[in-house]
């Protein structure tokens, strides 16, 4: 007997009407279920997407997926859009889909009461593959993916426990290589600010920023959690800078953080920057370069992190390749005024 026809006969294709019949309602329900914004209650919606979930059926977004089992849309995973690299590097991951015949479909993301990050069931969702960008989301996207057999590869991030390959930036080595500015400089007593959310990329970028400068030094620098808001972290910086022992430099995780320091230090406070306080931010966003500031920071090369976890969804997609790809793309310092 024919291997492929034994196949295809003992695993019958789902169609709605199954998950109609398991869930015990039309399959007109279970088709305005599956578009965004229908009038379908909660309960309702509930009861369809376990039945989808128990059959393993995913519902079709293009009539071309019914013969080929493909739509060509990638989601794309994302925090949110209002730091200026996140605009920026959908772009170009949007373009690097473009080249390989793919497009790209903007999952949205959730917070609940409790602060806790999710995104909806990814099976309604037709995606060949995902591409995601946040570190924040629960485990349960990556645990969907593989349950669905849906591809998945993390942007210059890294959630640990998870069996998905990534592609980030060389995070321990750019915290080294600020500790050396710094220590050039004649630093002696630093602070590494970051956010309140941990991430294994700054984790990275702490640790190789607090090993070299310790080696250099003799003296670790002190760790300070804020926010990675702009507004919320103000306040633990007007602490940090009216301290007795205040810092003579400042790494930040981001250039946000960065730029929070250098408008209380010079409004507030008549710091001079960077005769008083040297400051490196990171990420090199637009307005690093703006002329009231002037930013030493790294530039993370998005382009090259865009065009590798491209390459690895879609090997992933055709190939049936899943095994694991870690990859690090090194980072640029950029040399400005603050430091």
């Amino acid at each position: 007997m024919n291997s492929s026809k034994h196949a295809s006969a003992s695993k019958p294709t789902v169609t709605s009407k199954d998950v109609a019949k398991l869930a015990g309602v039309s399959q007109s329900t279970v088709s305005r279920v599956f578009v965004p914004g229908s009038s379908v209650s909660d309960k309702t919606k509930q009861k369809v997407f376990e039945a989808a979930k128990a059959l393993n059926y995913r519902p079709n977004a293009f009539a071309r997926s019914l013969t080929t089992n493909e739509s060509k849309l990638i989601g794309l995973v994302f925090p949110d859009a209002d730091y200026p690299i996140h605009m920026k590097t959908l772009q170009l991951i949007s373009s690097e889909l473009q080249k390989q015949g793919y497009s790209a479909v903007l999952i949205p993301w959730q917070v609940d009461g409790n602060d806790n990050h999710s995104i909806p069931n990814i099976f309604q969702y037709r995606v060949d593959g995902v591409i995601a960008a946040s570190a924040t989301f629960n485990k349960s996207l990556y645990e969907e993916c593989e349950e669905f057999d849906i591809p998945i590869v993390q942007y210059a991030r890294v959630v640990e426990g998870t069996k998905s390959s990534h592609v980030v930036s060389d995070n321990y080595e750019a915290g080294q290589q600020a500790a050396q500015l710094l220590h050039e400089r004649g630093v002696k007593n630093a602070v590494y600010l970051t956010g309140e959310v941990p991430t294994f990329t700054n984790d990275e970028r702490q640790s190789g920023f607090s090993s070299e400068f310790e080696d250099l030094t003799g003296k670790a620098p002190r760790l300070i959690e804020a926010s990675y808001d702009y507004a919320s972290s103000l306040d633990k910086v007007r602490a940090m800078l009216a301290d007795k022992d205040r810092p003579e430099a400042v790494f930040c995780a981001t250039d946000n953080l960065a730029m929070a320091v250098m408008d209380i230090a010079r409004i507030e406070c008549g710091i001079r920057i960077p005769q008083d306080l040297k400051v490196i931010g990171f990420d090199n966003i637009p307005q690093a370069e703006w002329l009231s500031y002037q930013l030493t920071t790294f530039h993370q090369d998005f382009r090259r992190l865009a065009r590798e976890c491209v390459k690895i969804i879609v090997d992933q997609i055709n190939n049936k390749n899943r095994s694991l790809v870690r990859m690090m793309v090194p980072t640029k310092l950029v040399k400005r005024t603050t430091a």
